[in-house]
């Protein structure tokens, strides 16, 4: 995991956590690399066996009257056990931070920051805002599209006609995500966000035609800035050596970050409307996962059919 660094936190203008630095400037560039936060109430007390100090520590209003009320000596005595362990940052509330606490901090390069926000609130956002950008990650060449509420992702070589296809959908009433670059998140639940790339989002290239602005043509409704990938719709050129799925029973997947992903490989040819084909896939989808499975009701009613048709001529 690569980590964020506070310094990006901080620059952060979108990141809603009203933060203000308060000391240790030195330690801006250190990695925040646990997704998690730590109220460290019980390490306050010294038991530190299961000190989480590899997390960001929130101190509320509880921690800070907790610790007031110490005398220096034995405030001094806490302070020296809790900075043994490499504190990365502290975060408290609007209050009155004690000296003692910030000299120690300097002292060991600990970040010690404030915000306005009550800590509850304030807790949840950090964690949920460091979730976020400590996601694995990657960028995949290929198209996303939002199509009757499946996020469907269009693979395929360069020149397969993957714009072309993402182009009808649009057209058709879909809503684009992205186009020619992928960028996907694992979130903590094991799903697959897609996004636009941020330089290319709502613009397409089609050949011929040069690059063309989604948003501005279509109007606001035909773009999504992101979208949990359901299915995987891989093109290629037909063969006519190969072959190919014609019933629907086999359930390929393509593994993402980990994730597998129903897949499907979808031949093109002069003459084929790969856009219609892409929205039955869709609604097909839905179906499957509301539990029916269209092959396997059509295989489980031919199976009962051959059976009767067998017991008639034994008859």
């Amino acid at each position: 995991m690569v980590g964020i660094s506070i310094e990006e936190i901080l620059n952060d203008s979108n990141s809603n956590l009203e933060l203000e630095l308060i000391a240790g400037e030195e330690g801006l560039k250190k990695k925040i690399v646990a997704t998690d936060v730590n109220r460290p109430g019980l390490a306050l007390t010294g038991y530190l066996k299961y000190f989480e100090y590899k997390r960001v520590q929130v101190f509320g209003k509880t921690e800070m009257s907790y610790i007031e009320s110490f005398s220096l000596g034995k405030r001094k005595i806490l302070f020296n056990k809790l900075f043994s362990y490499k504190i990365l940052a502290i975060i408290t509330w609007s209050q009155e931070i004690p000296n003692d606490l910030v000299k120690i901090a300097i002292k060991n390069k600990t970040i010690i920051l404030r915000t306005s926000l009550p800590t509850n609130k304030f807790a949840t956002r950090l964690a949920i805002y460091l979730e976020d950008k400590l996601a694995p990650s990657t960028s995949i060449h290929g198209g996303l599209l939002d199509v009757f509420g499946v996020g469907i992702m269009i693979l395929g070589k360069s020149g397969a006609g993957k714009s072309e296809c993402a182009l009808e959908l649009i057209e058709r009433g879909h809503r684009l995500i992205a186009d020619d670059i992928v960028d996907i998140k694992r979130t903590a639940s094991n799903a697959l966000i897609g996004y636009g790339a941020e330089l290319i989002k709502h613009h397409m290239e089609i050949r011929g035609l040069g690059i063309i602005n989604i948003k501005n043509l279509f109007g606001i409704g035909a773009i999504e800035s992101s979208k949990k990938i359901d299915l995987v719709v891989n093109l290629e050129e037909w063969s006519a050596t190969k072959e190919y799925d014609r019933l629907g029973l086999e359930e390929p997947t393509i593994s993402i970050l980990g994730i597998k992903i129903p897949q499907i490989l979808l031949p093109i040819r002069p003459g084929r409307n790969i856009a219609v084909i892409i929205e039955v896939a869709a609604m097909n989808h839905r179906l499957k996962e509301m539990g029916y499975h269209s092959a396997e009701e059509f295989n489980k009613e031919l199976l009962n059919w051959i059976q009767d048709s067998s017991q008639k001529t034994k008859t």
